[in-house]
């Protein structure tokens, strides 16, 4: 071995040797860390236990792929191994906030209170939208009207984050409760959605994918329902009567091939020409839900989208995609969110799990493609493609 380890690091030696061959070892100059150049190519079952071995040490390992090795550990020059002959696992020392999760109790608190807030915000927001001219034509209940909408709505979002969570449980990995943002009530969307808190590092790249892909899809599938009654209640009027109903706030949306779907299957994909759906609440909360589905897939920074093709994909295309789906939300009008993601992804451009060395499986790497896809059919497509809702 070229180097030698010493101080707290020793005690990574007997745990990494324990699952692996090292070849050489080299202490970082400048990070608190030690490198072990290794032997195996397959990694994949036994680092999952080494992370457990070394947490009982307070330390953690991060796996690169060997082409790496010959410039993370320049003592390689003085061996005659191939350099594609192993992988390098970084160990490093566990920081405090990863060792121990503070129980702060306004903290364990914030996701309730936030929830209750959001739900008050989107029942206000519900009211609002009942008291206009089309409400009578949906349920002629404000109150229940209202209580549909937040439903529909708040659980849009909520099982988009349970999908995350339940995912995370289900791989090991410490995930908050979701925290709901309200917004404005009588605003474009009454709630800024939703987020979960990721407490503990991925371990590969099977693992990132699967907490990422498991929110848009049980979204989606709630989004699908809430759309198929969103629209059995909605209205259509001819497009000659329009004016009969004066201005009425309404505000023409542009609809995906998924929602465009359900409008068809309860009879309400009539074209421009013949007459105007005048979309309910519900309605509303399930064109929501669709493109909450397609910002979140889109293969660009640390969306779930962006976490799929980092998976799939690596580090390179999952930087060009990221670009790429920018010139997407600009050729779609959504400035805002193209600019969001521009700026914060020259920040934290990726997540990258602790063992980047094996690679996706290829059953999930057809599931990417098929996200892909989803993503394609619940983008909000121009008005020349489909007619725009009111």
């Amino acid at each position: 071995m070229a180097s030698f380890v010493g101080g707290d690091f020793s005690q990574a030696v007997p745990v990494v040797s324990s699952f692996y061959s090292i070849v050489d070892m080299q202490k970082h100059q400048t990070e608190d860390a030690v490198r072990f150049l290794i032997a195996e190519s397959d990694i994949y079952s036994s680092f999952p236990k080494l992370i457990r071995e070394l947490a009982k040490v307070d330390m953690i390992a991060t796996a690169k792929r060997t082409r790496y090795a010959s410039r993370l550990m320049p003592s390689l020059s003085s061996t005659n191994l191939t350099v594609e002959d192993g992988v390098v696992i970084t160990v490093s020392k566990l920081q405090k906030q990863q060792r121990k999760q503070g129980k702060n109790r306004y903290l364990l608190s914030l996701p309730a209170v936030l929830f209750i807030a959001t739900l008050t915000v989107v029942f206000i927001d519900g009211l609002y939208r009942s008291q206009s001219d089309f409400a009578r034509m949906f349920i002629h209940n404000p109150l229940l009207l209202a209580a549909v909408y937040t439903m529909s709505l708040v659980g849009i979002l909520g099982v988009h984050e349970m999908g995350h969570m339940i995912a995370a449980k289900h791989h090991g990995i410490r995930a908050s409760w979701p925290y709901f943002i309200p917004g404005i009530p009588g605003l474009f969307v009454p709630t800024f959605g939703a987020m979960i808190a990721i407490r503990s590092n991925m371990t590969n790249r099977n693992v990132l994918f699967d907490v990422g892909i498991a929110g848009p899809i049980a979204g989606l599938l709630v989004t699908m329902i809430v759309s198929v009654y969103g629209s059995s209640i909605s209205v259509l009027v001819p497009a000659d009567r329009m004016q009969d109903f004066g201005n009425s706030g309404l505000m023409p949306i542009n609809s995906s091939i998924l929602m465009q779907a359900t409008l068809n299957l309860t009879g309400h994909g009539a074209a421009a020409g013949d007459a105007v759906l005048i979309m309910s609440p519900v309605l509303f909360a399930a064109w929501v839900g669709f493109l909450v589905t397609f910002l979140n897939l889109l293969p660009a920074w640390q969306l779930d989208g962006g976490h799929l093709a980092r998976s799939a994909l690596g580090v390179r295309w999952h930087r060009i995609l990221t670009y790429s789906s920018v010139g997407i939300l600009v050729g779609l009008n959504y400035y805002i969110m193209a600019a969001f993601i521009l700026l914060f992804s020259s920040r934290a451009p990726e997540s990258t799990p602790l063992d980047d060395v094996s690679p996706l499986s290829k059953k999930r790497k057809m599931l990417f493609w098929m996200a892909i896809a989803l993503a394609v059919l619940c983008a909000p497509l121009p008005a020349q493609v489909f007619s725009p809702l009111a």
